[in-house]
């Protein structure tokens, strides 16, 4: 497991990048190591990630359907046809699943690291999290949902932009891989009837006491899940999430709150709620559905707005000279966390010893 361990350590310690002056030096080592997480995932081999022969049974099953089934829907495996569209295209070329894999790497990575570059002001503070928190449970694992989200990712940033087609679009996009990108709908339509900081500071106390009447039960006895999460309920593989998530996003939605007036000089009011409201439902459904795991690919989804709110607050408080020590401290203990919570990633549940094909 070494390996693992070299990447997250590097990642670490490039965070002192951040603090060079010359945006060219880097971007050089940002792209440099982008590519080297890239190659890690796609290089990897069948069977290192604990969900690779699925993988590959979808990629014979594509292969093997016809391109009016594929576009109808008309095959047994609950698979969003926009995965398997790639599939296909790859099969029928001659490819194989590395090839799907290093194809969904490499678009996964150019999505996702992009835009920590473009939108970070620590871009390699965002990108430690991203390795701690997001890399090996979907880079590695959950591929399809690891592109939905950056995708995803895109789509808020648009919705704050104002570029609302650009944003349904990417939705759209994003929901061809994995459905649940169309969370995203949700802090966009709540932004726009509802904006009281306090309503969002306080709704995931509700999702903690929601969570002790276990809903996902409820629903399924109502009839009210869909038939893959009933499926999950039924066989018993409904697993449990954790409250780790909605820690860290509680503590940055209180700094967010107590220092609105500096974060406001910096960064624009509608950008900043909508990631306050992001963080807040990431929270929320995290701890409204702790009985149920499969709900944390929405609540994570959510979460990935702290690449970007943790560097605002972070910058906001350093810039100012008599405080910047004492934010720096925190800036550096804040890190030594996530990169341990990276280090406890690590582990046979998620992937099995490296290896390249």
């Amino acid at each position: 497991m070494l390996p693992y361990y070299a990447l997250v350590i590097l990642t670490f310690l490039l965070c002192l990048f951040d603090f060079v002056q010359q945006r060219y030096i880097r971007w050089f080592v940002f792209v440099g190591h982008g590519v080297l997480l890239v190659l890690f995932v796609g290089l990897r081999s069948l069977g290192v990630d604990n969900d690779g022969f699925s993988y590959q049974d979808a990629f014979n099953l594509a292969g093997g359907m016809s391109w009016t089934d594929l576009f109808t829907g008309n095959y047994p495996e609950n698979m969003e046809r926009g995965y398997l569209l790639v599939n296909k295209v790859i099969y029928s070329l001659g490819g194989n699943i590395h090839i799907v894999f290093m194809l969904m790497a490499v678009t996964t990575g150019l999505v996702n690291y992009t835009l920590i570059f473009r939108r970070s002001p620590y871009p390699f503070t965002s990108l430690l999290i991203y390795v701690c928190f997001f890399y090996f449970y979907r880079d590695f694992t959950q591929i399809r949902f690891a592109l939905s989200a950056g995708i995803g990712l895109w789509a808020i940033f648009m919705f704050v932009d104002r570029k609302y087609i650009k944003f349904f679009l990417l939705v759209l996009l994003a929901s061809t891989f994995h459905s649940a990108a169309l969370v995203v709908l949700l802090p966009a339509l709540i932004y726009m009837v509802l904006r009281n900081q306090l309503v969002f500071l306080f709704l995931p106390l509700l999702g903690l006491i929601g969570g002790l009447f276990n809903p996902t039960m409820l629903l399924f006895q109502l009839g009210g899940l869909p038939p893959i999460l009933a499926h999950y309920v039924e066989v018993d593989e409904i697993g449990k999430g954790g409250y780790v998530i909605s820690i860290i996003a509680q503590v940055f939605l209180i700094g967010m709150v107590v220092f609105r007036e500096k974060l406001s000089q910096h960064y624009s009011d509608r950008l900043l709620k909508i990631l306050f409201i992001s963080l807040s439902l990431s929270s929320f459904i995290n701890l409204l559905f702790i009985s149920f795991a499969i709900m944390q690919r929405l609540s994570l989804l959510l979460f990935g707005t702290i690449l970007f709110a943790a560097p605002y607050l972070c910058r906001t408080l350093e810039m100012n000279q008599r405080e910047q020590f004492a934010a720096l401290s925190l800036r550096f203990l804040f890190l030594v966390y996530v990169f341990y919570y990276g280090l406890k990633m690590i582990s046979p549940d998620l992937m099995q010893p490296y290896s390249i094909w």
